[in-house]
């Protein structure tokens, strides 16, 4: 789509700026793009321009989060990669219309927000620490100062990114669907000509950075969700050997890794989802490593496969082996165990036992031998129930004694 003289500039100079990973001041000149767009046609928005603004402000959070940091592909490329102007960007409609947060405030939204109420307007009087007289909080303040919080990049990129995936979605619904049967794109670097298929690719891009975003605001449900479907257009528009159905996996992998379970889900349902994505990664890159001739990419591959079969196993593994292992190794800490390997958690469990005997010298001789024989857990438990009940029965001065 052609722009005008001034929107143009505008998108020369965010691109520019996004390059240099300048993020704040691209999203900045990709947002007065958007703004002078609207204003040219009678409020409609354009898909592309929201695409790079959306995606600038969701670098600048990345660049300012300490949470969990850029997500990186299957294919070791950052999940954002700077597009050419204009591929991969939408824009929103009737309900999820798009509005700029930089507008004047309606009146008597935010304005007076903390002034003193005038007498009479309320039922009770406020007190200093805020309450009513009945004790109750004063709402009224606590909207206004909710009225008063901008949305932060993040949660900007969310809903920038979401108003593009309305525009393209209605774009598709009105384009024609090409005869030819999926996928439609032989490679990445192919040229594509038909419509339907451009604005199916710009919608795949829209769902992984949006997914891209939930996953930086720890929002796994909802990243898997656009995760997924993200998956779902790649695997329609490319070959399943392709880099980008290899990332997809891998990403909505680690979203589902993350995921809470429901109350009355089946224990670790989501944990399982994610290895069969990661072996699905791994199936996509070993069939793309069979056709590779480059020999340097041939290496690049073989260890990403390697480190995909890590993580496939670490997703199979037992939760509960894991945190077993965990204690042991806590305890290994603890007691300053030179044992190592397979016979670590042994040396612990027979140092726990030795003590327990010890100190419940004065116990049954049948409670002695069930600690003997008990797991690393349980000796662990009964030693915490034996110093509780020691804690008990000690005589302060006893207490202070051991502390000097």
């Amino acid at each position: 789509m052609s722009y005008s003289t001034e929107i143009n500039q505008l998108v020369s100079e965010g691109s520019k700026l996004y390059a240099s990973k300048d993020y704040e001041l691209a999203s900045e000149k990709y947002g007065k793009a958007c703004e002078e767009y609207s204003n040219e046609h009678e409020g409609e928005e354009d898909g592309d321009l929201l695409f790079l603004y959306g995606k600038a402000l969701y670098q600048n959070g990345v660049s300012k989060s300490e949470v969990l940091g850029g997500v990186r592909g299957a294919n070791g490329q950052d999940g954002d990669e700077e597009k050419q102007d204009g591929e991969g960007e939408e824009d929103a409609e009737g309900e999820d219309k798009f509005q700029f947060y930089d507008a004047e405030p309606i009146e008597g939204e935010i304005e007076g927000e903390g002034a003193e109420p005038a007498e009479g307007e309320k039922n009770g009087e406020t007190s200093a620490d805020g309450t009513t007289e009945d004790g109750s909080e004063d709402e009224q303040d606590q909207e206004g100062d909710e009225e008063g919080q901008e949305p932060g990049d993040l949660e900007m990129a969310w809903m920038i990114l979401d108003a593009t995936r309305a525009v393209f979605e209605k774009q598709i619904e009105s384009a024609t669907k090409p005869t030819q049967s999926p996928p439609y794109i032989s490679n990445e670097t192919a040229l594509i000509e038909d419509e339907y298929v451009k604005l199916l690719k710009k919608l795949s891009e829209t769902y992984d950075i949006l997914g891209e975003v939930s996953l930086e605001m720890e929002n796994f449900p909802q990243s898997a969700q656009d995760l997924n479907k993200s998956l779902d257009l790649r695997l329609e528009l490319y070959p399943s050997d392709s880099p980008l159905v290899s990332e997809s996996h891998y990403k909505l992998a680690l979203a589902l890794e993350f995921c809470v379970e429901d109350e009355g889900d089946d224990a670790g349902e989501s944990r399982k989802k994610a290895a069969q994505h990661i072996k699905s990664a791994i199936k996509s890159t070993e069939a793309r490593n069979k056709k590779e001739t480059d020999e340097t990419k041939r290496k690049d591959n073989e260890q990403m496969i390697g480190e995909l079969k890590e993580k496939y196993q670490d997703l199979i593994k037992d939760p509960n082996e894991q945190l077993q292992q965990d204690q042991l190794d806590i305890m290994k800490g603890i007691l300053g165990s030179d044992a190592a390997g397979a016979n670590a958690g042994q040396a612990i469990i027979n140092n726990l036992t030795s003590i327990v005997k010890k100190k419940g010298a004065e116990g049954s001789s049948s409670s002695s031998k069930s600690a003997t024989t008990t797991s690393a857990p349980k000796v662990v438990n009964d030693l915490s129930g034996l110093v509780k009940k020691r804690k008990q029965n000690s005589d302060p001065n006893a207490s202070k004694k051991a502390r000097k």
